[in-house]
């Protein structure tokens, strides 16, 4: 409930919840992905498209979904911070990110740098850490399963004159990231793991 999360980081939480940034169907993407925990009713879709700027390419990152307060305002905070950024600069995030949720970095509440540190909240509630997880891990499907190491295209991207979720053969929709199956590999890098699990 939302009264899991205490003061600023819950203040952020349910800020990009009501006024989630950058949730809408693109009109121009060439990748998707979809993310889907099906315990928890958690499912969103992740869209990205690259564009030229100032001679390198950035991305554009979108999302559609549904599900508990923490997984969609995650996924707001991360296109939040991910617009207008190279694939290195995203894969940099997603890291940060994931050291987040899972407070293996400590946050000071008063302090807060960006909405990404509103994330380090979620990490007081293992039980939860899943929800946080799902977009960006979602995310970095996308770009691993797209882009090689050095951020240069693996694939031709998808051309979207047709709408991809008439596709049913798309390759793409035969995989979709699930962050309940990873969940004890996630809280067990939590240093809260120990503590009491609370009820979702």
């Amino acid at each position: 409930s939302n009264q899991e999360l205490a003061g600023l980081y819950q203040e952020t939480i349910i800020d990009h919840y009501k006024r989630p940034r950058h949730k809408s169907k693109a009109g121009h993407c060439s990748f998707c992905q979809e993310g889907k925990n099906p315990l928890c009713g958690d499912s969103l879709i992740v869209y990205c498209e690259l564009v030229e700027k100032q001679d390198q390419k950035v991305m554009k990152t979108f999302f559609e979904g549904s599900g508990c307060s923490i997984s969609q305002a995650s996924a707001s905070i991360m296109c939040d911070l991910t617009q207008n950024t190279t694939i290195e600069e995203a894969r940099k995030l997603i890291e940060r990110a994931e050291l987040t949720y899972t407070g293996r970095i400590q946050i000071d509440p008063d302090n807060m740098d960006s909405d990404l540190d509103a994330l380090y909240g979620v990490s007081q509630f293992p039980v939860r850490i899943k929800c946080a997880a799902l977009p960006w891990k979602t995310l970095e499907f996308l770009l691993s399963n797209h882009f090689d190491e050095q951020g240069n295209l693996r694939d031709k991207p998808c051309d979207k004159m047709q709408a991809c979720s008439r596709q049913t053969k798309d390759p793409r929709k035969l995989k979709i990231v699930n962050t309940e199956e990873s969940a004890e590999a996630l809280r067990e890098e939590s240093p809260k793991s120990s503590a009491q699990n609370n009820p979702s």
